[in-house]
């Protein structure tokens, strides 16, 4: 890799790399996972003088702009490069992604889709044609026209249409997964799915199709999940040894010397067997990281959950009260908002004395795909910021708390409700959310492999 990156004074700007060279560069990346290694190549990268090490580069960490911030970022770099093609390359990896955060670098090379639309414009050539194609694919539009209505509601408010993107234009080999699915793990095949409410859909006086992504048919590749949320017992293991102290495979923006151990271990109500809560967003992530796994995405949770047709809860649309572990069976039936409150404010060593209950105690809570514990128990982390719908980036290294702590930039989507929460919240579409780096008795976890 250094030999790639070090620029000789004998070697121009612009030598190409021969065939061989670049596939070496990209089998080297390839075998690239460490999120700071990650980063400190994109880095690398984006000062190199010769164009092409920059787009070979770009092209090797593409399978990790999912996880790695540092891939996002180096990719918006590149939209401003001199060199066109290694524009063109950036802008075409940013609409087969859906790259939120490349919108406005694009908006910048062509302007927007009203100028072109309602103003005179020239054609310019190859790279404006493939600046808009990219812009179409970002905000899931057909064209320049589609895209009008598209991006005067992201001007507006800031989000992307909910991320069914990793749709058909994703460049995908399921053959990466592992053959056959892990013991512990489900198989969730490629398929058009429905996610979200519709306008009709009656939820409940507090909330509204605003708690839920839209209705609508979404794609999805095969996937893995995990079977069951992740344990105490599995959770403990490791973080009280090496591997968590290390912090060898954490996210990059984790706080400096992060103790991963769970601050309610020693709370006697929250079984070995019972899903490991009391973790923050970046427990999970680094957890999940050393067995190769991430969290899933808001849709990909939602489709395993729900099935292809679009169950409102995951063994079918009629709400079972002994099918799970939610509030009417870690308190009473709740009479009102202000009922669960109340009673919810009564939580202290001892009360309740049952909280959560161990993995795979109510067999009808399986979708199905087969996947346990999907609602109820545990809310659960995912990879999906609440407010933009993109992929999570925390950004809060070096700032102080007073500063990030309110930004929507740390808000994560949880998914599935809690043993306190409502007959509302434990549906297979309700959009709960959370701070990041908060760590509950009532939030949990699961990986997936994609």
């Amino acid at each position: 890799m250094d030999r790639f990156l070090a620029h000789e004074p004998w070697q121009k700007p612009h030598d190409p790399l021969t065939d061989a060279e670049r596939a070496e560069l990209r089998e080297t990346i390839a075998r690239l996972r460490h999120p700071r290694i990650v980063e400190e190549l994109c880095a690398l990268a984006a000062t190199h003088p010769r164009a092409e090490i920059r787009l070979s580069v770009l092209q090797g960490v593409e399978p990790f702009l999912a996880t790695h911030p540092a891939a996002r970022e180096f990719l918006v770099w590149l939209l401003g490069d001199d060199e066109d093609f290694v524009v063109f390359g950036a802008a075409r990896i940013a609409g087969r992604h859906r790259v939120g955060e490349a919108y406005e670098e694009l908006l910048h090379i062509t302007g927007p889709a009203e100028a072109g639309l309602f103003r005179s414009t020239k054609p310019v050539g190859i790279g404006a044609a493939v600046v808009a194609k990219a812009m179409d694919r970002i905000l899931g539009a057909e064209d320049r026209a589609a895209r009008l209505g598209l991006e005067r509601e992201h001007a507006a408010s800031g989000q992307l249409p909910p991320q069914c993107a990793l749709d058909e234009h994703w460049d995908y080999d399921p053959q990466n997964l592992p053959r056959p699915a892990p013991q512990d793990m489900v198989h969730i095949p490629a398929s058009d799915f429905v996610v979200g409410i519709g306008m009709n859909d009656v939820v409940h006086p507090l909330y509204d199709v605003d708690d839920a992504v839209p209705r609508q048919m979404c794609h999805l590749p095969d996937f893995l999940i995990d079977r069951h949320p992740v344990t105490n017992r599995q959770y403990d293991r490791w973080a009280g040894g090496p591997q968590a102290a290390e912090h060898a495979l954490c996210h990059p923006d984790e706080p400096e010397g992060k103790d991963h151990r769970r601050g309610i271990a020693g709370d006697a109500r929250f079984g070995p067997d019972h899903p490991a809560t009391g973790v923050d967003w970046f427990d999970a992530y680094a957890y999940l990281a050393h067995l190769g796994k991430r969290l899933p995405t808001e849709l990909e949770w939602e489709k395993a959950a729900r099935g292809d047709s679009g169950a409102r809860y995951p063994w079918g649309d009629t709400f079972d009260p002994d099918a799970l572990r939610w509030f009417g069976a870690s308190f009473t039936q709740p009479r009102s908002l202000e009922h669960w409150r109340d009673v919810l404010s009564t939580f202290d060593d001892t009360t309740p004395p049952a909280t959560t209950v161990p993995v795979g105690s109510h067999p009808k809570n399986v979708s199905a795909y087969g996947v346990a514990d999907l609602v109820g128990n545990c809310w659960e982390w995912t990879d999906t910021n609440f407010f933009t719908r993109d992929r999570m980036k925390p950004m809060i290294s070096g700032r102080p708390r007073t500063e990030w702590a309110t930004a929507e930039e740390t808000s994560v989507v949880i998914r599935g409700g809690a043993w306190t929460s409502m007959q509302e919240q434990v549906t297979t579409y309700f959009r709960g959310k959370d701070l990041f780096t908060d760590r509950h008795n009532e939030i949990g976890f699961r990986g997936v492999i994609r």
